[in-house]
């Protein structure tokens, strides 16, 4: 069995660096987002609705620019239904707590659906909120690869489901689940049933957003998260949340501070987006945000790219004896992979990073309950993930290292 380097291991100088882990955050950033942000901090550095100097005005005028980009970009209905979050899973909460609880829209007696593909980002705020209101939560199984069937997940909804909780992309195995057809099944059951008892469809697009097109009106969702750092090429610290308008009354803050409306008031603002968003706003991480979605003109050239990759990774992949693939070809280059007993993933991916230079993520990926199910549950997998920039040769670079480590495997075996 190949042996992990030491802890001070390091790659050396001669090494190209080769970062196949874009599930987890994208790198290199696109474009312009590290310059913008100098730009900002430097030249600007004032925070939006705070004021009416000329600064302040400039933060503002960066804030609503970026909310009417994003709501053009999913075809939203306006730009009034896009938040600003610190980042998907706080959108993610935001949404779930601000609509799952004793005294909320979705209270006790409530039934909600989800999958066990989903993130922690999704499962754990729900759980929380479920307990609190009483609710039941339940979870859809999915096929060796990580992908849903419409019929379970539709064949699950009763007469008390009023939350539908789904990722669109696995972390896991890159299976891009059916949300359309999902969401054209729930439309169908929300048309029999009255407006205080629909169905909430809730998309987790973490993986998808600045990849994959995604039409709001398409899709059938009626919230959707996604980070700014992930596909779109963006800095960490800020996410967005899409709400549909006929949840804006509905739903109920879930953190309380200043807005810069109504300071007199000892309640947060009742309309949207400012009912969601409290606090000073991360004007760079915004701007950066902005320069990144620069580069999505060329969004489908780039799904081309990301669908071929993907094909040539999980080809690659599967011609490797003593290894076990989960996933299979698809619109993103996203695989996750098993050496077996011999080698837990931890230790396959230092090796890949000290002796290879390349970074891959080893573990459960926040995803704990998709393990139990592919029997990868006691150490969890090694999984390699490409993005925008990923090339061929940085692919066939990995399966030829992933068959040079099989290979080690055999022939100690």
């Amino acid at each position: 069995m190949p042996s992990p380097p030491a802890a001070d291991s390091a790659v050396p100088e001669s090494k190209h660096r080769i970062y196949l882990d874009h599930a987890a955050t994208s790198w290199p950033k696109a474009d312009g987002v590290t310059d913008a942000m100098v730009e900002f901090m430097t030249n600007v550095g004032a925070s939006a609705s705070r004021g009416n100097h000329a600064s302040a005005m400039k933060a503002s005028e960066r804030v609503r620019s970026l909310r009417s980009k994003l709501a053009r970009f999913v075809n939203a209905e306006s730009a009034d239904c896009v938040s600003f979050h610190s980042g998907c899973t706080s959108a993610l909460n935001a949404v779930v707590h601000g609509l799952v609880g004793p005294s909320h829209d979705i209270g006790p007696g409530s039934h909600i659906l989800t999958s066990l593909v989903e993130h922690n980002a999704v499962l754990r705020p729900m759980l929380v909120a479920a307990r609190a209101a009483d609710a039941r939560v339940e979870e859809v199984p999915s096929d060796a690869n990580g992908s849903l069937q419409v019929s379970e997940v539709i064949g699950k909804i009763d007469d008390a489901t009023r939350l539908v909780a789904l990722s669109h992309v696995s972390n896991v195995t890159g299976a891009v689940q059916p949300i359309a057809e999902i969401g054209e099944a729930i439309a169908e059951i929300n048309q029999s049933r009255n407006a205080s008892n629909r169905i909430l469809f809730l998309c987790d697009a973490a993986q998808s957003l600045g990849y994959v097109p995604i039409d709001i009106q398409t899709l059938g969702v009626h919230a959707l998260a996604a980070p700014a750092h992930k596909g779109c090429g963006g800095p960490p610290g800020i996410g967005m949340l899409y709400l549909s308008t006929e949840w804006h009354d509905r739903i109920q803050p879930w953190m309380q501070g200043g807005t810069g409306h109504d300071g007199r008031s000892d309640a947060m603002p009742q309309t949207m987006p400012g009912k969601l968003e409290p606090g000073t706003m991360n004007l760079p991480a915004i701007v950066g945000w902005a320069a990144a979605m620069n580069s999505m003109a060329a969004l489908e050239d780039s799904a081309t790219e990301l669908a071929a990759l993907s094909q040539q990774l999980h080809v690659g992949l599967n011609a490797i004896d003593g290894i076990q693939v989960f996933g299979r070809p698809g619109p993103l280059p996203i695989a996750s992979l098993d050496f077996g007993p011999e080698l837990p993933p931890d230790d396959a991916a230092a090796i890949l990073d000290a002796e290879f230079g390349i970074e891959v993520r080893s573990g459960h990926h926040c995803a704990a309950r998709i393990h139990r199910h592919l029997g990868t549950d006691s150490a969890g997998t090694l999984r390699i993930s490409g993005g925008h920039g990923t090339t061929p040769e940085e692919i066939d670079a990995v399966i030829a290292a992933v068959a040079e480590i099989a290979a080690q495997i055999t022939s100690l075996t």
